[in-house]
């Protein structure tokens, strides 16, 4: 008799389940380098005491949508985007993170940083920057320089970013913000895989009207199964009643 209920139930949960996770891309539109996610649902069978099969909702996991989103300029000068594959790395307490966020800037001593204070890794080792040498330049490569020729001197090269990539990047493991972890070990890309594009920043890839359709969808059907709960709900109330009349 609560058949019924427990089918539905599984569904309620998954829908749950599906709305934080629209709720999550939602808030995260205007987030540089935010990738969107999405649920993936999956038939769970149980066999029941009679020769049929109950059929479960189960959400069986979330998947990570890694295409690029837009390029938007900034004007600053240590933002920076990568176009085609690729990830900055950063190094944190824990070791070295990876982040496709390129809204950086400087810390007091002088370390190129991101907005969670992480250090950003130029040729294995943390990029120190001294302002006083003058404009800073960020070729395509993710070469750092600063511009000295106006006096005949030759430009200061700081080092060039570290821009690595997996070989599977649907592993990785979001840990804060926009930063993930992995447990495979990155590849060094190499120029002609990526463009560092200076004074931008990659946008969000989130679908803000897909997004608010979804949440629309999901709380429609959410209702529904409510609904269908209640009913259910009163069924059963009906049928206790009618088996044991109250005296």
């Amino acid at each position: 008799m609560e058949t019924p209920t427990y089918i539905v139930l599984s569904r309620q949960l998954g829908l749950s389940r599906q709305m934080d996770v629209v709720a999550n891309n939602l808030a995260n539109t205007n987030t540089p380098g935010f990738k969107a996610e999405g649920m993936v649902f999956s038939e769970y069978l149980i066999k029941a005491e009679k020769p049929v099969k109950l059929s479960y909702v189960q959400d069986l996991a979330s998947y990570r949508d890694l295409r690029e989103g837009g390029l938007q300029p900034t004007g600053n000068d240590l933002d920076v985007a990568i176009q085609g594959k690729g990830y900055f790395v950063v190094q944190t307490p824990d070791g070295p993170r990876y982040t496709r966020n390129g809204r950086f800037q400087l810390n007091a001593a002088g370390e190129v940083v991101n907005n969670e204070g992480f250090r950003v890794m130029a040729g294995g080792a943390p990029l120190i920057i001294n302002t006083d040498d003058g404009p800073i330049n960020i070729a395509g490569d993710g070469t750092v320089s600063a511009d000295r020729t106006q006096g005949g001197n030759t430009p200061t090269i700081y080092g060039k970013l570290d821009v690595v990539d997996f070989a599977n990047e649907a592993a990785l493991k979001p840990v804060s913000g926009t930063v993930f972890a992995s447990d495979e070990v990155p590849v060094q890309l190499t120029a002609d895989k990526f463009k560092v594009q200076q004074g931008m920043i990659e946008g969000s890839n989130v679908e803000s009207i897909r997004e608010m359709t979804s949440m629309i969808w999901v709380q429609r059907n959410y209702q529904a199964a409510q609904k269908f709960l209640e009913g259910e709900h009163e069924r059963m109330r009906r049928a206790v009643n009618y088996i044991i009349p109250s005296a």
